[in-house]
C-alpha cells in the first residue's frame, strides 16, 4: 500500500503541474477559458496514462537492479570457486601463497606442511574413489585441528599447508601435533570392514627463520620429508637434521 501511495504521488507530482500549465497556456495563447471540468479532465487523463507508464518504468528498474545484483553475486561466487580446490574446498596453492603474503607481513607466524603417508598404497589397494575419500577425511581432520583464522591450502596431490598468523613456536608445535593425532584417530575402513591406517608426516617452520615466506615454506617442506625418513606419522619442527617433536607423544630422536 505504501509503495502504491508513493507511485501515485510521483504521478501527481509530474502530471498535475503539467496539466495546469497546459490549461493556462491554452487560455493565454488561444483564449480558451479554463473550466473546472476541463481542468479536471486534463488532469485525470495524464494521471490515467502516466500511472501505467511509471509502474512499467519502475518495474523495469527493479528488474535491472535485481539482475545486476545477481550478476555481481555470480561473479563473486565464480571468483571464490577459482580460489579453491574442487575436491577439498581448501585454497589452491596459488591462492594459499597470496593469502599468506596478504596476512603475514610481520615476521611472527609459522608454516606447517603435511603429507599423507603411503597414500599411493591406498589408491593402489582400494582404488581412486577410496583415495579421494581418504583425502576428504584427512582435510576434515586438519580443519578440526587448526585454529580459527588459520589459512589452509592444498599445495599438492596429498600435500597440504597451514599458515598460522601470530603463532609462536610452542603454538605451532601444538597445532602440528594436534593435526597428527587427529588424522591418526580417523576410522577409515575402505574395504571389507578392515581399518586402513591414515597418518601424516608434518614439518613446521617459523616465518622468521628464513628471509621470506617461500623460504619458510621450503624449510617446512624439508622438515616434513625428514619426518617421513624418521618413520612417518611424526612432526619435525627444527633444523634440517632436527629432533622429532610431538607434544602428544613426547620428543623422539
Amino acid at each position: 500500500m505504501m509503495k502504491m501511495m508513493i507511485r501515485l504521488g510521483k504521478v501527481l507530482a509530474v502530471c498535475l503541474p503539467s496539466a495546469i500549465g497546459v490549461a493556462y497556456g491554452l487560455e493565454w495563447v488561444l483564449g480558451i477559458p479554463i473550466s473546472a471540468a476541463w481542468l479536471a479532465g486534463s488532469t485525470l487523463v495524464p494521471v490515467i496514462v502516466g500511472m501505467p507508464v511509471i509502474f512499467f518504468i519502475e518495474g523495469q528498474s527493479i528488474k535491472l537492479r535485481n539482475a545486476v545484483f545477481r550478476l555481481d553475486q555470480m561473479r563473486e561466487e565464480t571468483a571464490e570457486r577459482a580460489k579453491r580446490d574442487s575436491m577439498t574446498g581448501l585454497y589452491t596453492h596459488q591462492h594459499f601463497m597470496e593469502k599468506i603474503h596478504e596476512s603475514g607481513r610481520r615476521d611472527d607466524g609459522s608454516l606447517i606442511i603435511l603429507d599423507i603417508d603411503h597414500f599411493k598404497n591406498i589408491n593402489d589397494n582400494y582404488g581412486h574413489a577410496q583415495g579421494d575419500e581418504a583425502l576428504i577425511r584427512v582435510v576434515a581432520a586438519v580443519r578440526k585441528a587448526v585454529r580459527a583464522g588459520d589459512v589452509v591450502g592444498r599445495i599438492g596431490g596429498e600435500e597440504f599447508a597451514v599458515f598460522l598468523l601470530d603463532a609462536n613456536k610452542e603454538e605451532a608445535k601444538m597445532v602440528a601435533s594436534r593435526i597428527r593425532q587427529t588424522v591418526e584417530s580417523i576410522e577409515f575402513i575402505p574395504k571389507n570392514g578392515v581399518k586402513a591406517p591414515l597418518t601424516v608426516s608434518v614439518g613446521v617452520a617459523m616465518k622468521d627463520e628464513m628471509d621470506n615466506v617461500v623460504g619458510a615454506l621450503q624449510l617446512a617442506d624439508m622438515r616434513m620429508y625428514k619426518a617421513k625418513q624418521s618413520g612417518r606419522n611424526q612432526v619435525v619442527d627444527s633444523g634440517l637434521e632436527a629432533e622429532v617433536f610431538d607434544l602428544t607423544r613426547g620428543t623422539q630422536g
